[in-house]
């Protein structure tokens, strides 16, 4: 049994509270501080990958070289725009038709995906309309 956490109870909290997908350790640590929760990169790693192994959380690929996080939930895929980075939930699951024809292909069984869209928030298209 792990020992109890207040930096774990807080990223818990923060990343269940939150609507967000694209946490980075990074950024939890910028929240945790800035909700006056005494935490340091390396306690916020620590909780993250405690939480990971848990189930509470999982690891998402945004395309980019960091790893980033979100709340454990039912499965969905992600869009994200090329300019400002802004990450979105893409309700429902596009790809779940494609797993049998992936298995037929290639002899695999198919286990999970990620599918990851790429675009332009509807706020970076403002701001280019608007230049």
């Amino acid at each position: 049994m792990s020992r109890p956490s207040h930096v774990r109870d807080a990223i818990r909290e923060l990343l269940m509270s939150s609507v967000r997908h694209d946490w980075s350790a990074d950024d939890v640590l910028e929240e945790l501080k800035a909700r006056a929760v005494p935490a340091d990169f390396s306690s916020v790693c620590r909780g993250l990958a405690h939480l990971e192994r848990a189930g509470a959380i999982r690891r998402v690929n945004l395309g980019d070289t960091r790893t980033r996080y979100e709340a454990s939930g039912g499965h969905h895929d992600h869009v994200r725009c090329e300019r400002c980075g802004r990450v979105a939930e893409v309700p429902g699951c596009v790809a779940e038709a494609a797993h049998h024809p992936v298995e037929t292909a290639t002899g695999f069984h198919i286990t999970g995906h990620s599918l990851l869209f790429f675009g332009v928030c509807h706020r970076c298209a403002r701001q280019r309309q608007a230049s």
